[in-house]
């Protein structure tokens, strides 16, 4: 009985230490400082493409319709210019809905070419923002290639892209894949394939790739409309030639959104390369060719 009374004493002990250790905790985040965020790329043979933004507090609402995010986050009055040699290209706002971003700063009056060095500036919010950027060469891709999905055995149809290339002896190469089928008007980047030279540097590569990441995607077959190729898709790429500290961008920020949402994920700090706010200005060239999936 005594050894019963002493367990139940320590029970009560130990939930009345508990209840009196609760407290109530008030952390003030603080007000939201605006910030320019940067969406910027400049392509050979291509015109400056400038999507402005600023950033959004944690807890704010998202715009659920295309036309509130461009009254909420969309800077549509900023002053942007790139610059290039002793010449400055001012660029302006223009609102497309045929090609997303759907809203961009541009001018048709300055081409990307390989070599030369773009600096960016972004006036807005009473802040400025400036980056720069080179277009480097492009590489090429030595073949193309259809397989069918390995991890399946019993997959007749569906599949990946396959591509080889060689990379240059020199080190500080990173590369970016874009990729369409035929029947879409637009190239998207493929999530995950990026990568720099550190590891292959003057190697054969072979990689593979799934279909391109589309905004907006229906999620409701996820196989075939989202991820694999099929079997008689004309599929197009580009594969592009990018800096590091570029790549830098891109891979923190492809990092960070696979992460988005899992709790116990370590938290990753995007690297941006734009100066006084967030986000990248990016010049790349690139390697274009076209697959008909075939076995």
């Amino acid at each position: 009985m005594k050894t019963k009374a002493l367990i139940l004493f320590s029970g009560l002990l130990l939930s009345l230490l508990i209840v009196s250790c609760e407290r109530e905790i008030e952390i003030d985040l603080g007000e939201n400082e605006e910030t320019i965020v940067v969406e910027g790329i400049i392509e050979a043979g291509g015109n400056p493409r400038v999507l402005v933004s600023k950033n959004r507090g944690f807890f704010n609402n998202f715009p659920s319709d295309i036309v509130a995010l461009l009254d909420t986050f969309i800077l549509q009055d900023a002053e942007v210019s790139v610059s290039v040699g002793q010449d400055t290209f001012p660029l302006t706002f223009v609102f497309n809905l045929l090609e997303y971003p759907f809203a961009y700063y541009t001018t048709n009056a300055l081409v990307g070419e390989v070599g030369k060095t773009y600096y960016l500036t972004v006036q807005a919010l009473g802040k400025t923002a400036t980056a720069r950027t080179t277009i480097p060469p492009p590489v090429p891709v030595d073949s193309l290639y259809f397989g069918l999905n390995v991890f399946d055995v019993n997959e007749d149809s569906l599949g990946f892209l396959y591509a080889t290339y060689k990379d240059p002896d020199t080190l500080g190469n990173a590369y970016r894949l874009y990729a369409k089928k035929s029947s879409e008007a637009q190239y998207f980047p493929v999530n995950g394939a990026i990568t720099n030279d550190d590891f292959i540097n003057g190697k054969n590569v072979t990689f593979f790739s799934g279909q391109s990441n589309k905004p907006f995607a229906v999620q409701d077959t996820f196989i075939d409309q989202n991820f694999f190729y099929r079997l008689g898709d004309t599929i197009q790429i580009k594969f592009c030639s990018i800096g590091n500290r570029e790549f830098e961008f891109y891979n923190t920020f492809e990092a960070a959104l696979g992460t988005n949402g899992n709790p116990f994920a370590s938290p990753i700090i995007i690297k941006s390369n734009i100066e006084g706010g967030l986000g990248v200005w990016c010049g790349q060239s690139y390697f274009s060719d076209t697959l008909i999936a075939t076995q």
